[in-house]
């Protein structure tokens, strides 16, 4: 006795179960109905396709045991039968009362599975922003210490600038006296109005020295006020920035929680659904 399946009733099997599976995937109850009823029939042909080649019936005492067919794919395609005859009633009868509430057989998504999908969608967006607020805090502080830095070595220059100023003054008071005493010495040899040229110009010359540093002093003090200005600017560009990011997500999300609202107010008025 040959138990193998035709190549027909194989193919023919994988149809009907594809199919079955590609209806039950829609949204409608009719083509969910239509792929259960499919794919049980794909199922049945398949089990009897596994009983072997037909046969008498299992008799003790009326077929011999080797010409006997298999009882066991029978009993179980009857059992099949039986249920899928079930669920096909069950699904008529949601699909009926699906099309008098609401004017269709489309099955709905769930409404706390949406409410639980949009509490993950908050919870990612808080998530967000505060990675965001963190994320701005920091360059906020390293800017900060960047500018702490930089007065600092401004100072450092500035102190270093005031003693080189000290020094040189301190160089032009020691040679000033050094002529004073010359002066002194030379007696009636020195010429008084060279002496107090020299003095003129030695103090001309301190002024003029002063003068300078003052203006780099001053100079540098503009240049650390503005590095000051750009800080604070970029400081509030970006704390602008930050303000007008959180505010475009948080409208987005408000949009999509209230259209999510309103598509479960329409799903719960099962008239007005009717009507559109």
């Amino acid at each position: 006795m040959n138990d193998t399946p035709t190549l027909l009733l194989v193919a023919v099997t994988g149809v009907l179960v594809a199919v079955g599976v590609m209806l039950l995937l829609e949204r409608s109850l009719t083509r969910v109905l239509l792929g259960v009823i499919l794919m049980g029939n794909g199922i049945n042909l398949m089990i009897l396709s596994t009983g072997g080649t037909a046969g008498g019936p299992p008799l003790l005492g009326l077929t011999p045991e080797s010409e006997m067919a298999d009882p066991l794919p029978q009993a179980m395609i009857l059992t099949a039968i039986v249920i899928t005859l079930g669920v096909t009633a069950f699904l008529l009868a949601m699909a009926y009362r699906s099309w008098q509430l609401q004017g269709n057989d489309d099955v709905q998504d769930d409404a706390e599975d949406r409410r639980i999908a949009f509490g993950g969608g908050r919870r990612e967006l808080r998530r967000q922003i505060r990675r965001q607020r963190r994320e701005l805090r920091a360059e906020i502080r390293t800017q900060r210490a960047d500018l702490r830095d930089r007065m600092a070595a401004q100072d450092r220059r500035e102190a270093a600038e005031r003693a080189a100023l000290r020094s040189r003054m301190l160089a032009a008071d020691r040679e000033l006296r050094a002529s004073l005493r010359a002066g002194g010495r030379g007696g009636a040899g020195a010429d008084d109005a060279e002496v107090a040229q020299r003095i003129r110009d030695a103090r001309q010359a301190r002024q003029d020295s002063v003068a300078d540093l003052r203006r780099e002093v001053e100079s540098c003090r503009e240049g650390l006020r503005e590095h000051r200005r750009i800080d604070r600017e970029t400081e509030r560009e970006m704390r602008r920035e930050l303000r007008r990011r959180v505010r475009a997500q948080k409208r987005r999300l408000h949009t999509a929680i209230r259209a999510e609202r309103e598509r479960l107010a329409r799903a719960e008025d099962s008239d007005l659904q009717g009507s559109d």
